[in-house]
């Protein structure tokens, strides 16, 4: 149980930073995006030229990845997004569809389907309950759980972050009161990219090797993950990202060794499905049990 619970953690962590991503998008612009992991997945396939090709140090290669993921997010707002603001959100979000596509068939066009390599920054680990940790793996997990709490912190308490907040409720109303809602659109979008390139940087070394699209399967995880913990908590898309993760360890572990190695998606699915019927039901559920608690009149009693 050991094992399953740290090998969770640390899926649970990079799910996380996926989830991250779409939430602050959702929660700024009430836009579903999934574009993201094509955008962390290009800013792989930057840094793996600047550090495996060219010899520069594995940060710069970060700092780059991170900065190009940004550059994408922001282009996409000022060029499509921008242009798209009476649109209905489900339109914007057809969209980043697009923006997923064109990447991943560049990808393909320009570095082929040869998987490439990306060594992390840190080598050696820790041995925790049997599962050798790298230091990489701990720091997505503290990222996941810092931003998560911090970014919710930031949105509540600082004039930018109330903005945001407000910018998806009532564009109208903030532009009247002098926020500048481009300014915010812009942050969001670009922030959403940054925080999809650093889980993507995060991941790679534990699996080695990737290729196009090799980072938007994860993110399909994480966009549950944000499904999970409501869409509009930051909080609650680290809670999602760690259940899913401790959830489909826990899957791989025992259904692999009866032959249902495949099973462990259909895991991550049916918690999805039983916390969104949870949350149809629950009202209902919970008006039923007032009703039932609810002392009854006597018959004939006047109102």
């Amino acid at each position: 149980m050991g094992q399953v619970l740290v090998l969770g953690l640390i899926s649970g962590g990079i799910y996380a930073l996926f989830a991250l991503g779409v939430v602050l998008v959702h929660r700024g612009t009430g836009v579903l995006t999934f574009a993201n992991g094509e955008v962390g997945t290009a800013g792989l396939f930057l840094a793996a030229v600047l550090v495996s090709d060219l010899g520069l140090p594995w940060l710069v290669g970060a700092l780059a990845a991170v900065g190009f993921a940004v550059l994408l997010g922001c282009l996409f707002e000022y060029l499509v997004v921008r242009r798209m603001q009476a649109s209905d959100p489900v339109a914007i979000a057809v969209a980043t569809v697009g923006l997923g596509l064109f990447l991943l068939a560049a990808e393909f066009q320009v570095f082929g389907e040869s998987p490439q390599e990306l060594a992390g920054p840190i080598s050696g680990g820790v041995t925790i309950a049997g599962v050798i940790v790298t230091p990489t793996q701990i720091v997505g997990l503290v990222l996941a759980v810092v931003l998560g709490f911090g970014l919710q912190a930031a949105l509540r308490r600082t004039d930018f972050g109330l903005g945001i907040l407000a910018a998806a409720q009532d564009p109208s109303a903030v532009r009247l009161v002098g926020v500048p809602l481009s300014r915010i659109s812009l942050t969001i979008w670009g922030a959403g990219a940054a925080l999809a390139a650093i889980a993507s940087l995060l991941v790679e070394p534990t699996v080695g090797v990737f290729g196009p699209g090799y980072a938007s399967e994860l993110y399909v995880v994480g966009l549950a993950a944000a499904v999970i913990g409501g869409l509009n908590s930051l909080p609650g898309a680290v809670v999602g990202g760690v259940t899913l993760g401790v959830a489909e360890a826990a899957a791989s572990r025992y259904l692999d060794g009866l032959g249902l190695s495949g099973m462990r998606y259909v895991v991550v699915l049916a918690i999805l499905l039983a916390v969104l019927l949870g949350r149809q039901l629950l009202p209902e559920l919970m008006r039923r049990l007032t009703e039932a608690d609810a002392p009854r009149r006597p018959a004939g009693a006047s109102a």
